[in-house]
């Protein structure tokens, strides 16, 4: 069955966990002095998602996390190790040493939800014929976190073509209109400046605005946030607030304010303004993201299904530009899945991604998409995959919501 590779990845991955468990000790008994030993026995990898403003966000998995060893002089010593495949123990020199441990090897310089999290232990001191024991160390986010959003009024007479690009270092990236992704930047320095640039129409006049903020770190969420603002005339000026970590900065712009409200991006398929009960998707809280969401090993993926009139129907079409998936899982001709009455080959399909299916999905207003089962199957095959939701509700009102997916090869 062509399944197989699909099935056989997802297997592979949650192997590769249980493997973590069977540590061999390693002895390195070709040193010059006196040595003593560095235990992993009760080493531990935990992950926060705790930023100097507090959100939580899916923990990663650990077992392909890096760890380095470094001596006194900042000398590598021994080669990279994964924490899932650590010895129990290894010899070394007597001596300080410090340990760095990076949950990927590379740090990109700007990626939409890529958290890479990190540690730095210094001290650790090998004495000779004893044992030094690791307990557990927390990884913390190690690059700059960065959304961007608009207040009520400030999104009520912003135009479709609006766009704001946030650099900090060598990395840049977009947030267009209805951008509801995070994203993470490198953090070159200890501290950082960022560049927010807006440019779009609002209220049917183009502009364009630069504000630089400076103190930017490894470890904050910067939440940028453009809000609109009246004076006693009745006229407007932007302001741009990077939440809590800067001042807020006036950018210099007047508009008038009228009264028309410019509805949600049209292109997430979300948000009917003449039909407020028609069925939609919801993300994080907001619109689903028009550009592909890259995807992660161990990263959360779920998505909220509202149909105040009720689901009637619900189906998932898959399209990918990868052609072994395509050989692979759609050639068995699975796709659209029919979630309410799924065949046998689709329930399968469900299963493997952990979908909720049934008649039971029937009549409800509100029911999670959670795609999370999904992402470690999909990991296998680098690419651009889409699921398109359609959901028709009990009045016949039917809403097509596009998920983009990224897998980064």
């Amino acid at each position: 069955m062509k399944l197989f590779k699909l099935i056989s990845t997802a297997v592979f991955a949650l192997s590769l966990v249980l493997v973590g468990c069977e540590r061999d000790k390693i002895d390195y008994t070709e040193k010059e002095g006196p040595t003593g030993s560095l235990s992993f026995a009760n080493f531990g990898i935990e992950t926060s998602d705790d930023v100097e403003v507090i959100t939580r966000a899916s923990n990663a998995t650990t077992y392909n996390y890096i760890i380095r060893l470094y001596d006194d002089q900042g000398n590598q010593v021994g080669d990279d190790y994964f924490y899932g495949q650590m010895p129990e123990s290894i010899v070394l020199n007597t001596g300080t040493y410090s340990m760095r441990i990076q949950s990927q090897i590379e740090i990109p310089s700007a990626e939409f939800e890529t958290p890479v999290y990190g540690a730095t232990v210094p001290g650790i001191v090998i004495e000779e014929d004893q044992t030094t024991d690791l307990g557990t160390i927390t990884c913390t986010l190690i690059n700059i976190k960065v959304s961007v959003g608009y207040n009520e009024a400030m999104w009520a007479v912003l135009g479709d073509d609006a766009n704001v690009v946030v650099e900090i270092g060598n990395g840049s990236l977009d947030f267009p209109k209805g951008e509801s992704q995070c994203g993470y930047f490198a953090a070159p320095e200890a501290s950082n400046a960022m560049t927010v640039k807006f440019s779009g129409t609002v209220d049917g006049n183009y502009a364009t605005m630069t504000r630089a903020f400076t103190d930017v770190k490894a470890g904050q969420w910067r939440k940028i946030t453009f809000i609109m603002t009246f004076n006693e005339e009745g006229n407007s000026t932007f302001d741009v607030v990077a939440e809590d970590w800067c001042d807020e900065e006036e950018l210099t712009s007047n508009v008038d304010v009228t009264e028309e409200v410019i509805g949600p991006d049209p292109e997430t398929g979300n948000d009917d303004p003449a039909n407020p009960d028609a069925p939609k998707v919801v993300y994080k809280g907001g619109s689903v993201p028009t550009s592909p969401i890259t995807l992660s090993e161990g990263m959360e993926l779920s998505f909220t299904i509202q149909a105040p009139k009720g689901i009637a129907a619900l189906t998932v079409d898959i399209a990918s530009d990868n052609t072994d998936f395509n050989n692979d899982v759609l050639s068995m001709g699975i796709s659209p899945i029919d979630l309410v009455n799924p065949s046998e080959a689709q329930i399968m399909i469900c299963n493997l991604f952990g979908l909720t299916y049934g008649e039971n999905l029937a009549g409800l207003t509100e029911t999670t998409f959670d795609l999370s089962g999904a992402v470690i199957p999909l990991m296998g095959f680098p690419g651009n995959h889409t699921f398109t939701l359609k959901i028709t509700d009990a009045e016949g009102n039917t809403t097509s919501t596009a998920i983009k997916m990224k897998v980064n090869a």
